[in-house]
């Protein structure tokens, strides 16, 4: 059996839905992508799941580098994203944007070798810039300056760690987690921040009849102020598991679902 056979066998048992004395009952498995080595997705991965898990469908999350991820999802070998910013299906056009946001992010500037207050994009332009191919807020704003790509952000703090650029954009959670994980020296992010933004889940088209349910589901939790709360909880076990140097229990997130949910 091919790969691409095993991968359409498993989408068709995805997304079987039925109306049952007025009341949609779903039975499914979605297979949701996201970014390699990405810690602020894992917020996301967390809600995604719980908010799946209240519907009653069960959650696979692949990790791929951050184009790849996004071309899989587009042309439905997977049945979603995890987070993305807002519009991304303007480019994307076979994903569906779900609302409420489910999550954020701050995007900071990192440095070893440069200090300096950030004053917009603009204020990056004199120096050589690291950021990470597909993670698409950097890839917009710093699309005409002295850039150099990387793959994840374990292999882009390593490289600033190195001097091979000046410095790099990202997630201030990505960056926390990266300097302690890595145990690097030197590193700062500067401030302020150059964005805020917030971040939504994903379906392709062929789950439309997913979204109104999908939509309230999140919508009640976020109401309720769990999106907050799980996001505060996720983040606070992150920090200790990098300055543990432990993994990410990314397999079966038992570590961050114990007490989130």
């Amino acid at each position: 059996m091919t790969i691409k056979t095993t991968v359409l066998s498993a989408l068709f048992l995805a997304a079987i839905i039925s109306i049952t004395s007025g009341k949609l009952a779903i039975s499914a498995q979605m297979i949701v992508v996201t970014p390699v080595n990405t810690v602020d997705t894992v917020i996301s991965e967390v809600i995604i799941r719980e908010a799946y898990r209240r519907m009653g469908i069960d959650v696979i999350i692949k990790k791929y580098p951050a184009e790849r991820a996004l071309q899989l999802a587009n042309q439905g070998t997977v049945d979603g994203e995890v987070q993305r910013i807002d519009g991304i299906a303007s480019k994307y056009p076979n994903l569906i944007q779900i609302y409420p946001p489910i999550n954020y992010i701050k995007g900071v500037v990192f440095s070893k070798s440069v200090d300096f207050e950030v004053e917009g994009w603009e204020s990056l332009r004199p120096y050589k810039i690291g950021i990470i191919r597909g993670i698409k807020f950097a890839e917009r704003h710093t699309a005409d300056m002295n850039v150099l790509s990387a793959s994840d952000y374990k292999t882009l703090f390593n490289m600033l760690d190195k001097k091979r650029f000046e410095i790099i954009v990202s997630p201030s959670l990505n960056g926390k987690y990266q300097i302690k994980q890595l145990g690097v020296k030197g590193l700062r992010e500067l401030s302020p921040a150059i964005m805020r933004f917030e971040l939504f889940h994903y379906v392709h088209k062929k789950h439309k009849n997913l979204v109104p349910a999908l939509s309230k589901t999140l919508q009640a939790m976020k109401d309720a102020g769990e999106l907050e709360e799980i996001r505060r909880h996720v983040i606070s076990v992150l920090l200790k598991l990098a300055e543990m140097n432990l993994p990410l229990c990314d397999k079966d997130y038992s570590c961050f679902e114990k007490k989130a949910n």
